[in-house]
């Protein structure tokens, strides 16, 4: 099925659908965030009756956005029947936070996975999955190919979400495809100045402080061309999810001696999070080894162990009375 079919058969399955579940992944980041409430958003303006679920509610980072209020991270609204289910920027429902919850839901509904990660397992009835710079851009050509007008809360969204997967239009995901959307986005009152004001130029004294301890662990293995630090849980205390990613995409942009960027966070709950970026290395099989997923020069896992560090050498887990070295696994 082709893109254009597939944005063509979901906007007919809106306009059939009274009831519609809109579902952004577990501690979303801009991306997930903007899509959804773009979504959304346009959902509210054709009088739908939309919920909008996330297992984590949004950082307040995201306060500018129209109809951030209306998430819910109650698990009851899976038992109520929806004729239309739609899951943002989640490459399968255990990314998305709602693998045991979407069993619940009475049956009836039409499910559809809107992605744009390459390792996507097309769990939907319906897959809108396209290898571009963000869910967004998915976003902003489903609404330009069916003819709906995008007001300024749902330009403000998805120029959100570009912004965020492109690290403000400075990575590998930055095409022109991106930069086209994001031109006409501004066109239609995209509030570019709150984007850069709330998400980009925010950070604390305390947050400033914390670049300072995570550069000071920065390691650096000419042998696997991997430069790797860590966060632990206590150091990420009162500070929002997404500043780790934001650290990360950072460090990809200044680090100029290795192609891969590694960061792994003490999740505090005997899990560790990691997030590579590559340059020359697709990260995204890498992260796959580790039970996660993402793309080419960006990507995930998250995986049950305790951080182990030693300032001579590289972060490691311990797992299983097993220690695992992930940085070396992008050999």
């Amino acid at each position: 099925m082709s893109a254009s079919h597939s944005l063509g058969r979901l906007f007919q399955a809106v306009r059939k659908s009274d009831r519609v579940l809109l579902v952004a992944h577990k501690k979303p980041d801009g991306d997930a965030l903007g899509a959804s409430s773009a979504f959304l958003n346009w959902c509210l303006r054709e009088g739908k009756d939309a919920t909008m679920f996330c297992a984590d509610l949004p950082s307040p980072t995201f306060r500018y956005l129209n109809q951030i209020h209306r998430y819910t991270d109650d698990p009851a609204v899976f038992e109520r029947p929806y004729d239309l289910v739609i899951v943002f920027d989640s490459g399968d429902l255990k990314y998305a936070g709602v693998d045991e919850l979407i069993p619940k839901l009475p049956e009836g509904y039409l499910l559809v996975d809107i992605d744009h990660h390459r390792t996507n397992k097309g769990y939907g009835d319906l897959n809108i999955v396209e290898y571009i710079s963000s869910t967004s851009e998915i976003v902003y050509r489903f609404f330009s190919e069916n003819d709906i007008t995008i007001d300024e809360g749902m330009a403000t969204s998805l120029l959100t979400g570009l912004c965020s997967d492109t690290s403000n239009f400075s990575n590998p995901l930055t095409s022109d495809t991106a930069l086209h959307a994001a031109s006409e986005l501004v066109k239609h009152g995209g509030r570019f100045n709150d984007i850069l004001r709330y998400v980009w130029h925010n950070k604390s004294f305390d947050s400033l402080k914390l670049w300072g301890t995570l550069l000071s662990r920065l390691h650096y293995d000419k042998t696997y061309d991997v430069a790797s630090t860590y966060l632990r849980n206590e150091d990420l205390k009162n500070m929002p999810d997404e500043m780790a990613e934001g650290m990360v995409n950072f460090l990809s942009g200044v680090v100029r001696e290795a192609d891969t960027i590694l960061l792994l966070k003490d999740q505090g709950d005997g899990w560790v999070k990691g997030s590579f970026r590559g340059s020359e290395r697709d990260v995204s099989s890498v992260a796959k080894l580790m039970g996660g997923g993402g793309h080419k020069g960006a990507a995930g896992f998250t995986i049950q162990g305790q951080l182990l560090v030693d300032e001579n050498d590289p972060p490691k887990i311990e797992r299983d009375n097993m220690t695992v070295y992930p940085h070396l696994i992008t050999n």
